[in-house]
């Protein structure tokens, strides 16, 4: 964190595994957050702003709900698919909505909206190998709609707003077979998000800074 104040947000994140041995209270805090409960939201909003009235510089949308297992485009229910988008997608559209006048208080600007290479339209053609993770790749998908989107709109506003690919990590979603460690992975983002410019507003890039085609 440095010299940075980080707010951490989870459901209970006092609760979560991990956080809670490293939320301070005096550089990061423990902030309750459903992305997909609107009430939710705005209670953190206001939270945060007691604690950083001049603004936050950076926003990261981390959250999301992983592949749903091997079931290809014509098994997967409406279900999965709704449940995916709301998480995925319109929980990253609500908390970045509601973040914006905390942020245009700050004179850095920055939105990571955490995609992957699977919601990569161009890479899932014909030849594609990977047949599952249908709800999540879509939902992802839109994602990065709303990430260019985002973009065009902020842009004047001199916002940097990205979508990011973590790479393959070892986590409850990448599994045990994933080469890298999470935390291998956030130090590289973390690098990539410090250089970002005002010329990458509205590209896709992996967790080295390369640009992944939408």
């Amino acid at each position: 964190a440095g010299g940075n104040k980080v707010f951490a947000t989870a459901r209970r994140p006092d609760q979560s595994e991990g956080l809670g041995e490293l939320i301070d209270e005096e550089k990061i805090f423990g902030v309750s957050l459903d992305v997909a409960d609107n009430e939710s939201v705005q209670k953190a909003v206001s939270h945060i702003t007691d604690i950083a009235p001049d603004g936050i510089d950076v926003l990261i949308n981390n959250a999301g709900i992983g592949s749903g297992g091997s079931k290809t485009v014509f098994e997967t229910s409406k279900e999965d698919y709704l449940t995916k988008f709301k998480t995925n997608m319109l929980g990253a559209a609500n908390v970045t909505t509601a973040f914006l006048p905390l942020m245009r208080k700050a004179e850095t600007r920055k939105i990571l909206n955490m995609s992957s290479v699977l919601a990569s339209i161009q890479s899932r053609g014909p030849d594609n190998q990977i047949k599952t993770a249908v709800a999540f790749s879509v939902s992802k998908a839109g994602l990065n709609m709303f990430t260019r989107l985002t973009a065009s709109q902020l842009a004047e506003e001199k916002f940097i707003v990205y979508a990011s690919h973590p790479g393959w990590v070892k986590t409850d979603f990448g599994g045990i077979k994933a080469p890298m460690s999470s935390e291998r992975s956030v130090k590289a983002q973390l690098e990539v998000l410090a250089k970002l410019k005002l010329e990458d507003n509205g590209k896709f890039l992996d967790y080295r800074g390369r640009e992944i085609p939408w």
